[in-house]
């Protein structure tokens, strides 16, 4: 009788163990149900859009929205609150740090520099060249052995990070401002359409933007072609990490620590590559 009683008891706290560990594992999905709001960059906007599509297979219950106003934007709002999770295409500003904005890199990229191809002929660029034109110090494609035409510069409203990662790598390192009288698109997507529907227009985008338009090719700098091994061996002279940033470090349990960690796992990287941005595991 005693061996039975054992052997009940046994079989008791077995079935009680599991049915709190189906509870637990319950309430932590339940846990998840609602909406979240993330936004920024519009050039981690792919990579995040994708991702939320493939996390909605396993949490269907979380409602995951994104908008892209812009890298400033991003940081801003995961330290208003208005987004649980923001996205840059730059580094955070030290006051950013300061003000509790906690990054984590989900990708490398780089800043490809695209021009018109029907028109521009050219398929190198020298820095000092790409520095002049967006300086408004060159202003006619002859100057720097093209055809006799007005260059058109399109450049990135002030929230970008990939204007702000581009003007870190161009005319800042040259104590030198943007041209004023450029034209300013507000997004990668209206760059390469703006750049490959304007004659002799130049304009810049991220690696994951380029073949999206059929009338905008890239140029290579200082003769190094915007490829990912040229990133990943720092020849580029254009480059960033695409970053998500919270608002102090990511609560333990929540959804925003948990897709931060199916981005980062192999599933997550596979869709980086996929969007055309460079994996860390690269």
């Amino acid at each position: 009788m005693k061996k039975i009683m054992s052997v009940l008891m046994v079989l008791m706290v077995a079935a009680s163990a599991f049915a709190a560990g189906q509870q637990e594992a319950a309430s932590s999905e339940a846990s998840f149900a609602g909406n979240y709001a993330f936004g920024g960059s519009s050039t981690v906007e792919p990579i995040i859009r994708a991702a939320a599509e493939e996390y909605a297979e396993i949490h269907p219950e979380a409602k995951i929205s994104y908008d892209a106003p812009g890298s400033s934007a991003g940081v801003r709002g995961a330290l208003d609150g208005t987004y649980s999770i923001g996205a840059a295409s730059r580094a955070l500003k030290d006051s950013e740090i300061a003000d509790g904005a906690v990054p984590t890199a989900i990708a490398k990229d780089g800043v490809a520099v695209v021009v018109n191809s029907a028109s521009v002929p050219m398929d190198d660029i020298t820095m000092d060249q790409l520095i002049a034109i967006y300086a408004g110090e060159v202003t006619n494609w002859s100057e720097i052995g093209g055809p006799d035409a007005t260059i058109v510069v399109f450049n990135r409203d002030e929230a970008s990070g990939t204007r702000s990662c581009f003007n870190d790598a161009t005319v800042k390192t040259a104590k030198k401002s943007f041209t004023e009288t450029a034209a300013i698109v507000t997004s990668n997507g209206d760059m390469v359409a703006k750049v490959g529907s304007t004659p002799y227009s130049i304009g810049y985008c991220g690696f994951g933007y380029l073949g999206r338009d059929a009338g905008t090719k890239s140029v290579s700098v200082d003769m190094i072609t915007p490829e990912v091994s040229h990133v990943l061996d720092g020849t580029y002279p254009v480059q960033r990490d695409l970053i998500l940033i919270t608002n102090g470090a990511v609560p333990a349990g929540s959804l925003e620590e948990a897709f931060i960690n199916y981005i980062l796992s192999d599933e997550g990287q596979e869709i980086v590559a996929e969007e055309k941005f460079i994996p860390l595991n690269s």
